[in-house]
C-alpha cells in the first residue's frame, strides 16, 4: 500500500526538479495533462479500495451480529465507491481541459 504514495511522490519530485524550461522541453502538454489525471485517478482509486476494504470488512461483521444495519452498511460501502467514480470524473475533466 506503500508502493503507490511512494511512485507519486517521486514522480512529482522528478517533475519539480527540473526547471520550469526543461520541464516544458520534457513533457509536453498532453503529457502534463495525462500525468496530472493519472495522478488524480490513482490516488482516488487507492483510497477508494482501502475505504471500501474497511467499510466492507466492518459492516459485514455489523450484519453478522445485528441484521438491521445491513442498510447502513451498504450506504457506508457506497460513499466509499462513490470516490472512486469522482476520481474518474476529475481525470476526464483534467484530459478535457484545453
Amino acid at each position: 500500500m506503500l508502493v503507490l504514495p511512494l511512485a507519486l511522490l517521486l514522480g512529482l519530485l522528478a517533475l519539480g526538479s527540473a526547471s520550469a524550461a526543461e520541464a516544458g522541453a520534457a513533457l509536453s502538454d498532453v503529457g502534463q495533462k495525462t500525468f496530472a489525471a493519472a495522478i488524480a485517478f490513482a490516488a482516488a482509486v487507492a483510497s477508494s479500495g482501502f475505504g471500501l476494504a474497511r467499510a466492507g470488512s466492518a459492516g459485514l461483521a455489523a450484519t453478522a451480529e445485528r441484521p438491521e444495519v445491513r442498510t447502513t452498511a451498504i450506504i457506508i460501502s457506497a460513499f466509499a465507491e462513490a470516490l472512486g467514480i469522482y476520481g474518474i470524473v476529475v481525470a476526464f475533466f483534467i484530459l478535457g481541459a484545453s
